[in-house]
């Protein structure tokens, strides 16, 4: 069996949904009635399509997994994290960071 990784660390924006979390939507989401997930304007608010199941893989797989951000928008990354049962991942933002940030 190939080697598995000892962690698994997740961008948010653009790498479990399609949209910055301090930009593109409006916070505070909640779960509607019709189950969707949603802002404060009542736009839906959505995983790219193959998330489930690549995070579903490595929980099956006994992977640990974490959440990382430079977003400033901490509460709504945490509330839609919640809302997609995505709360297993634990949040470490970094707002300070950008791209000059990186010595490379």
């Amino acid at each position: 069996m190939a080697r598995l990784p000892k962690l698994a660390v997740f961008d948010l924006d653009y790498t479990l949904w399609p949209f910055w979390v301090d930009t593109h939507v409006d916070p505070p989401f909640h779960r509607s009635s019709d189950g969707a997930v949603r802002d404060r304007r009542g736009r839906a608010v959505r995983l790219y399509p193959e998330v489930p199941d690549v995070l579903q893989r490595l929980r099956d797989l006994d992977v640990p997994m974490a959440a990382a951000s430079r977003t400033g928008e901490i509460e709504g990354a945490n509330q839609l994290l919640e809302l997609f049962d995505l709360d297993r991942c634990y949040l470490h933002s970094c707002p300070e960071w950008n791209e000059s940030s990186n010595p490379n």
